[in-house]
């Protein structure tokens, strides 16, 4: 217990930097007002349309150039400054949320321009989180990247408790722009604290065309199977997770008969669920010697309260799941990234989370429309049953399978990479 609490305190040591104090005050600013942003575009799209395919539409535009781009920029990542290529992608991401306000404000908005605002928005995250993944490992330093992954997605889980119920309240008493208009303000405090961190990459040498230093990044990935492993676990809590909340519009409109605070507090609800996952149950997990049952185990946890999820009417036993869902799934992503970012050489690094997040999000685009539609068809709550069900069976089945039993035996540190070859 004692090593348990030691790992939570640890993850706050890299707070001594001043580099990562003030990216981290300026990406929780900016983040309250992606939450909010997001859930004002969910709701607008469901308002306009009353559809979950038109949900799924949306994700599958935001979520297509992960796939398309993914040779790319990793590449970009690794050869020129991750710095400015994040302020480039904050300005546009804020040109984004002030142009969809204006739309709304002056009742223009139409669904098409949803679907060509969340592509662009896609294009530009493509670069935005590749580079942020590898930034914040800069700033750290060796031996401070999980510590640093770990608070930083602690943020994003906190902010998503505040930005989410925010919104719904804005959107209920004031209407939907303000919550576009606050998140372009948002991402000005992001830039000017993007200015203010002192500290760069130590780049190795990079050369070569931009798909032939893909290659070497997936040559990379390749030899080693604990990467493959613990990459198809946060394939799957992408694929089916991330497709079930983007019905929770429409769940909370149709199912639950509330209005965009109730959608709010469901998100909001999810944000504690994975907050507290990540500050109390990832010490756990870390101390686990067999790191692909932590993240399996994580995975089958929340597809499990995915399905219980399914079968409510009530508004708090609806909230009670998404918290325990969201418990579960933040630590997959959580543990899967900083063990892939850990076992990369710093040269590498943005290339490999790039490999990471193609393969992560690469079906997603047709996830997200296949699972709206079948929503439409069969209904919300068999759809998110069946989700629920296969996040579980997968990974049970992965787990169980002898041929990967040498896989799970742990990855930490230095002996990661013991464990991943011959697969």
């Amino acid at each position: 217990m004692d090593g348990v609490w030691q790992v939570l305190i640890d993850n706050f040591t890299v707070l001594r930097k001043r580099d990562m104090r003030v990216y981290l005050t300026g990406n929780g600013v900016s983040l309250i007002g992606d939450w909010m942003q997001q859930t004002a575009q969910a709701w607008v799209v469901w308002q306009l349309t009353h559809s979950a395919t038109a949900l799924g539409g949306v994700a599958f535009y935001s979520q297509l150039p992960f796939f398309l781009f993914g040779p790319w920029v990793g590449v970009l990542s690794d050869r020129y400054d991750r710095r400015r290529i994040l302020l480039v992608t904050q300005v546009l991401i804020m040109a984004c949320a002030f142009i969809l306000a204006l739309l709304v404000e002056s009742s223009l908005l139409r669904l098409w321009h949803v679907y060509a605002l969340a592509f662009f928005l896609g294009v530009v995250s493509a670069f935005d989180v590749t580079a942020e993944q590898a930034f914040i490992a800069d700033i750290a330093g060796e031996g401070n990247i999980r510590k640093a992954i770990a608070l930083n997605n602690s943020l994003t889980q906190l902010t998503r408790l505040v930005g989410p119920a925010l919104s719904g309240y804005l959107i209920a008493t004031v209407g939907v722009a303000t919550s576009f208009w606050l998140n372009g303000v948002s991402l000005i405090v992001c830039i000017i604290c993007l200015l203010a961190v002192h500290s760069k990459a130590t780049k190795e040498p990079v050369t070569g065309k931009g798909l032939q230093q893909f290659r070497e990044g997936w040559k990379f990935f390749t030899r080693h199977p604990f990467l493959r492993l613990i990459v198809v676990f946060a394939a799957v809590q992408a694929f089916f997770g991330l497709s079930t909340i983007q019905l929770l519009p429409a769940v909370s409109s149709e199912v639950l008969k509330g209005d965009a605070r109730t959608l709010g507090r469901l998100l909001g609800a999810a944000g504690g669920g994975a907050l507290i996952g990540i500050l109390i149950v990832l010490p756990f997990l870390q101390q686990m010697k067999r790191s692909c049952i932590a993240i399996g185990g994580a995975l089958m946890w929340s597809g499990a309260w995915y399905a219980a999820f399914s079968f409510t009417h009530s508004l708090w036993v609806a909230m009670v799941c998404q918290c325990m869902t969201s418990l579960g799934a933040a630590n997959v992503v959580t543990l899967s990234i900083g063990l892939a970012q850990e076992m990369t050489p710093p040269g590498m690094r943005a290339r490999i989370v790039s490999v990471f997040l193609m393969i992560i999000f690469g079906l997603q685009p047709v996830a997200s429309y296949l699972i709206g539609a079948g929503a439409d068809r069969i209904g919300l709550q068999t759809m998110i049953l069946i989700n629920g069900v296969l996040m579980v069976v997968i990974p049970a089945l992965l787990l169980a399978v002898p041929r990967l039993r040498r896989y799970r035996r742990g990855a930490n540190d230095a002996s990661v990479k013991e464990h991943c070859v011959g697969f």
